[in-house]
């Protein structure tokens, strides 16, 4: 009788037991659900939209950006200026002192402002006004590189320019329109920009030629710093006639080209008169914007096909979707954890846009105490630049909390600022997510609107890895 009392309060005490484990298990293992509802808004957002265009002739004294005007270009929404630098006073010597300083106070402005510059160095704007020979063109680039060199962070890409008219490398009166001079100017280009970031060329053909290759770039080699990785392309006559004024020499197959090479360097332009077609429709744009991934587009030329897409409804859409756009659709994170203990999330995100990132960018996660604001912050090893256009992406991490941050409840944010010292941290530069209630305009940080209940009585796992929440 005694032994059967005994076996029967064991195995109680055994079920308790087993009952508690397993209850820890279920607290252990609970993510709290957040899904987010999505915007139509349209707002700006680093290096991609519509951009406003302006000249310079560098020398001349006058047409300096000024902190005003590019200001009001970032408050209507704007977070690109193409800029041209027309360097007419120097066709035939060195650029002097005066004329780079004020090359270099254009990218200072924008950076002030709040946005990235489209550079395009040309020499000519008509098709009889003469340009420069390859020797001067070779000169000049020499010394720009220090101001590119510096200025790198709000560079958003570089256009090849410097031959012919407007620099789109037709009508050369010093009879650079050929192969090598091409392929002289690209080799300096890449020599001089620095690796982070890209040139545009005017054709396919022109990137296919100067490489000998006719295939596109593939995911093994995006982003790895090589030339070939570093060539993108703009189209400055685009939904113009059958070949865009000669930027296709085959539209079907170019395109095709453009399709699979555009996941991995920015493609962009303008559009211009129409030749022989009728002005392209908003549902044409967007097409073929979306199939060729068109990241940013010129606001005020030509403004016969622009209006269209205003009388015909489209414009929204195109302004929505013009490069990336991305949105979250849900998140699961640990919502009660210990200090020192282990930190999962698995955020839901899409890209809406056109056309995926082209130059680095930073994800991170950031905790704010709610009490006392104090933050933490993670980078989460993740690559959005192949967060590629409408493909559902999921983040999912595990990490850790210091074993000596404050007990409290945090707010979780999602942070992508842009990795450059001068503009990390600045809601100008930072990506804004399209969903509700979820942006956090003094900050640049998106509110994942969840607390995070940090305390030392919580059932949460320990954590025994590196990647550690560290306090800002």
């Amino acid at each position: 009788m005694t032994m059967n009392v005994l076996l029967i309060t064991l195995s109680c005490l055994l079920a308790v037991t087993s009952c508690k484990e397993d209850d820890k298990k279920i607290v252990v293992r609970e993510l709290k659900s957040v899904t987010y509802q999505p915007t139509e808004e349209i707002f700006p957002n680093p290096e991609r939209g519509f951009y406003k265009y302006s000249l310079i002739e560098p020398g001349s004294g006058s047409g300096a950006l000024s902190f005003t005007q590019v200001s009001n270009y970032r408050n209507s929404g704007i977070s690109l200026v193409m800029r041209y630098f027309y360097l007419k006073n120097f066709k035939d010597k060195p650029l002097s002192s005066d004329a780079l300083k004020e090359i270099d106070n254009d990218f200072e402005t924008t950076r002030r402002a709040g946005i990235k510059i489209i550079p395009r160095f040309a020499y000519s704007q008509a098709q009889d006004e003469p340009d420069a020979s390859l020797e001067i063109i070779i000169q000049h680039l020499d010394q720009l590189k220090p101001i590119f060199e510096k200025n790198s962070d709000v560079i958003a890409t570089v256009q090849a320019g410097f031959i012919g008219s407007w620099g789109e490398w037709y009508y050369s009166t010093n009879d650079l329109y050929n192969a090598n001079a091409r392929r002289e100017v690209i080799k300096k280009l890449l020599q001089v920009v620095p690796k982070n970031r890209t040139i545009q060329v005017r054709t396919p053909a022109y990137k296919q030629e100067y490489f000998n290759r006719k295939s596109a770039l593939t995911l093994e080699e995006a982003f790895t710093g090589s030339d070939i990785s570093r060539v993108g392309h703009h189209n400055d006559c685009f939904l113009a006639s059958s070949t865009d004024y000669g930027t296709y020499e085959n539209p079907v197959v170019d395109k095709a080209f453009l399709n699979n090479e555009c996941l991995y360097v920015p493609i962009g332009g303008e559009t211009c008169p129409p030749d022989g077609v009728d002005p392209a429709t908003s549902t044409k744009a967007q097409n073929d914007m979306r199939y060729l991934r068109w990241t940013y587009l010129n606001e005020d030329y030509y403004k016969g096909v622009n209006n269209t897409w205003i009388t015909d409804g489209g414009m929204d859409n195109i302004k929505r979707e013009l490069g990336y756009r991305f949105q979250l659709s849900s998140g699961e994170y640990t919502n009660n954890v210990k200090p020192g203990g282990l930190f999962k999330s698995r955020i839901s995100i899409k890209n809406l846009g056109y056309a995926p990132l082209y130059n680095p960018r930073l994800v991170e996660l950031i905790l704010q105490n709610v009490e006392s604001g104090e933050k933490y912050k993670i980078q989460l090893d993740v690559e959005p630049r192949f967060w590629h256009p409408l493909e559902n992406v999921i983040i999912e991490e595990e990490v850790g909390l210091p074993i000596n941050i404050p007990q409290g409840d945090y707010k979780l944010y999602l942070h992508l600022p842009d990795p450059e010292p001068a503009l990390y941290g600045k809601p100008a530069y930072s990506i804004r997510l399209a969903n509700d209630n979820v942006w956090e305009a003094s900050t640049g940080y998106n509110n994942l609107n969840i607390t995070i209940n940090v305390s030392s009585e919580n059932m949460s796992e320990n954590y025994s890895g590196e990647k550690i929440f560290e306090k800002i």
